[in-house]
């Protein structure tokens, strides 16, 4: 599992192609299952969940992300996990 700095590299790396994904709305990072573990996920917050049969490939979002280690063969595995938000939208800067 990816501790924080990991799903941070991970949003930075990757953040903006996930961002033009079909329905997304959001980043962030959210605990994996046990919150004092310290694994976490990326997530990929979205307007609404659609069937992976519905959207094109570009606009699928990976199960993991490989972030580069220090060594060159060396990574870390991001898990992601899309989340159903709903939409978004600002009422007032």
């Amino acid at each position: 599992m990816a501790n924080a700095e990991h799903v941070h590299q991970a949003l930075d790396l990757f953040g903006d192609e996930l961002a033009r994904k079909k329905n997304v709305v959001g980043l962030g990072r959210v605990p994996a299952g046990d919150e004092k573990a310290g694994d976490w996920c990326l997530a990929v917050y979205v307007s609404r969940k659609v069937p992976e049969s519905e959207l094109a490939g570009k606009d699928l979002v990976p199960k993991t992300l490989e972030v580069p280690g220090k060594k060159e063969s060396q990574s870390h595995p991001v898990t992601t996990k899309v989340i159903e938000q709903g939409v978004v939208g600002l009422e007032k800067l």
